[in-house]
Protein backbone atom coordinates (compact mmCIF):
# COMPACT_ATOMS: atom_id res chain seq x y z
CA UNK A 1 0.00 0.00 0.00
CA UNK A 2 0.97 4.00 -0.74
CA UNK A 3 -0.62 4.39 2.71
CA UNK A 4 -2.67 7.07 1.34
CA UNK A 5 -6.44 7.58 -0.13
CA UNK A 6 -9.20 9.92 -1.20
CA UNK A 7 -12.33 8.15 -1.10
CA UNK A 8 -15.79 9.63 -0.15
CA UNK A 9 -15.28 13.06 -1.03
CA UNK A 10 -18.28 15.79 -2.31
CA UNK A 11 -18.76 15.20 -5.69
CA UNK A 12 -20.68 17.70 -8.89
CA UNK A 13 -20.95 16.96 -12.20
CA UNK A 14 -17.72 18.24 -12.67
CA UNK A 15 -16.08 15.82 -10.92
CA UNK A 16 -13.87 13.23 -13.23
CA UNK A 17 -11.40 11.68 -10.26
CA UNK A 18 -12.53 8.06 -9.00
CA UNK A 19 -12.43 7.36 -5.38
CA UNK A 20 -9.15 5.89 -4.95
CA UNK A 21 -8.80 3.12 -2.16
CA UNK A 22 -4.66 3.24 -2.71
CA UNK A 23 -3.13 5.80 -4.46
CA UNK A 24 0.48 7.09 -5.33
CA UNK A 25 0.29 10.85 -3.90
CA UNK A 26 2.59 12.94 -5.81
CA UNK A 27 3.34 16.48 -6.19
CA UNK A 28 6.17 18.71 -7.32
CA UNK A 29 6.62 21.24 -4.51
CA UNK A 30 7.62 24.39 -4.02
CA UNK A 31 7.62 26.08 -0.46
CA UNK A 32 8.61 29.15 0.20
CA UNK A 33 8.46 31.40 3.94
CA UNK A 34 8.25 34.62 5.17
CA UNK A 35 10.09 36.78 7.74
CA UNK A 36 9.05 39.84 9.42
CA UNK A 37 11.89 40.93 11.57
CA UNK A 38 11.60 44.31 13.45
CA UNK A 39 15.28 45.59 12.32
CA UNK A 40 18.45 44.61 10.96
CA UNK A 41 19.88 42.86 13.93
CA UNK A 42 17.12 40.90 14.16
CA UNK A 43 17.59 39.59 10.63
CA UNK A 44 21.31 39.02 11.14
CA UNK A 45 20.16 36.86 13.64
CA UNK A 46 17.69 34.41 12.03
CA UNK A 47 18.60 30.76 11.82
CA UNK A 48 18.40 30.70 7.97
CA UNK A 49 20.18 27.33 7.15
CA UNK A 50 18.53 25.47 10.17
CA UNK A 51 15.18 27.05 8.53
CA UNK A 52 15.09 25.73 5.34
CA UNK A 53 16.78 22.71 6.81
CA UNK A 54 13.61 22.02 8.96
CA UNK A 55 11.55 23.29 6.30
CA UNK A 56 12.59 20.29 4.24
CA UNK A 57 12.61 18.03 6.56
CA UNK A 58 8.88 18.91 7.53
CA UNK A 59 7.87 18.67 4.31
CA UNK A 60 9.58 15.20 3.78
CA UNK A 61 8.15 13.90 7.83
CA UNK A 62 5.00 15.23 6.93
CA UNK A 63 4.64 13.10 3.19
CA UNK A 64 6.12 10.04 4.39
CA UNK A 65 5.19 9.58 8.39
CA UNK A 66 2.10 11.36 9.17
CA UNK A 67 -1.09 9.53 9.54
CA UNK A 68 -3.06 12.48 8.78
CA UNK A 69 -1.53 13.15 5.70
CA UNK A 70 -2.66 9.67 4.74
CA UNK A 71 -6.20 8.03 4.73
CA UNK A 72 -8.44 10.18 3.60
CA UNK A 73 -6.49 13.31 3.18
CA UNK A 74 -6.55 15.57 0.71
CA UNK A 75 -3.71 17.37 -0.86
CA UNK A 76 -5.22 20.51 0.91
CA UNK A 77 -4.73 18.38 4.15
CA UNK A 78 -1.17 17.78 3.67
CA UNK A 79 0.22 21.11 2.82
CA UNK A 80 -1.62 22.50 6.28
CA UNK A 81 0.21 19.76 8.13
CA UNK A 82 3.78 21.15 6.35
CA UNK A 83 2.97 24.95 7.01
CA UNK A 84 1.66 24.24 10.49
CA UNK A 85 4.83 21.85 11.24
CA UNK A 86 6.97 24.74 10.01
CA UNK A 87 5.31 27.37 11.66
CA UNK A 88 5.61 25.71 15.13
CA UNK A 89 9.17 24.99 14.95
CA UNK A 90 10.50 28.45 13.97
CA UNK A 91 8.79 31.66 15.68
CA UNK A 92 11.00 33.69 13.05
CA UNK A 93 8.63 32.55 10.01
CA UNK A 94 5.50 34.38 9.87
CA UNK A 95 3.93 32.55 6.93
CA UNK A 96 4.36 29.89 4.71
CA UNK A 97 3.66 29.14 1.39
CA UNK A 98 3.07 26.25 -0.58
CA UNK A 99 2.41 25.50 -4.57
CA UNK A 100 1.47 21.65 -4.83
CA UNK A 101 0.26 20.58 -8.39
CA UNK A 102 -1.25 16.90 -8.22
CA UNK A 103 0.16 14.55 -10.32
CA UNK A 104 -1.98 11.59 -10.86
CA UNK A 105 -1.08 8.33 -11.15
CA UNK A 106 -3.69 5.64 -11.77
CA UNK A 107 -3.51 1.74 -11.88
CA UNK A 108 -2.60 0.51 -14.97
CA UNK A 109 -4.93 -1.97 -16.77
CA UNK A 110 -3.25 -4.63 -17.71
CA UNK A 111 -6.31 -7.43 -18.03
CA UNK A 112 -5.47 -7.27 -22.16
CA UNK A 113 -2.22 -9.46 -21.06
CA UNK A 114 -4.17 -11.45 -18.24
CA UNK A 115 -2.72 -9.90 -15.36
CA UNK A 116 -4.83 -8.08 -12.77
CA UNK A 117 -3.22 -4.53 -11.77
CA UNK A 118 -6.45 -2.81 -10.54
CA UNK A 119 -7.36 -1.20 -7.31
CA UNK A 120 -5.88 -3.53 -4.20
CA UNK A 121 -3.86 -5.42 -7.17
CA UNK A 122 -2.42 -2.68 -8.34
CA UNK A 123 1.55 -2.73 -8.70
CA UNK A 124 1.93 -0.68 -12.19
CA UNK A 125 0.86 2.67 -12.14
CA UNK A 126 0.97 5.21 -15.10
CA UNK A 127 0.90 8.87 -14.88
CA UNK A 128 -1.87 10.76 -16.38
CA UNK A 129 -1.98 13.83 -18.82
CA UNK A 130 -5.27 15.11 -18.13
CA UNK A 131 -5.37 17.95 -16.46
CA UNK A 132 -5.28 18.15 -11.86
CA UNK A 133 -5.53 20.27 -9.95
CA UNK A 134 -2.86 23.02 -8.77
CA UNK A 135 -3.40 23.71 -5.10
CA UNK A 136 -1.86 26.17 -2.91
CA UNK A 137 -2.23 28.03 0.22
CA UNK A 138 -0.50 30.51 2.51
CA UNK A 139 -0.58 29.27 6.35
CA UNK A 140 -0.05 32.31 8.67
CA UNK A 141 0.29 33.46 12.67
CA UNK A 142 -2.58 35.02 13.70
CA UNK A 143 -2.16 38.64 13.52
CA UNK A 144 -0.76 40.69 16.49
CA UNK A 145 -3.26 43.44 16.72
CA UNK A 146 -2.42 46.64 19.43
CA UNK A 147 -5.43 47.24 21.00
Amino acid sequence: TTNSSFVDFWRDELTTLPDMPDRLLSTKVLCQWKFVPTDLAALQQLPFNAIFDGAKRNTLDAFANDPRAWVHASVQTTLYIMADRILNDFASVDDVYYALPNIHYFPFDMAKFGLKNLQSDAEVYMPIADPSGFITATISRPAKGKF
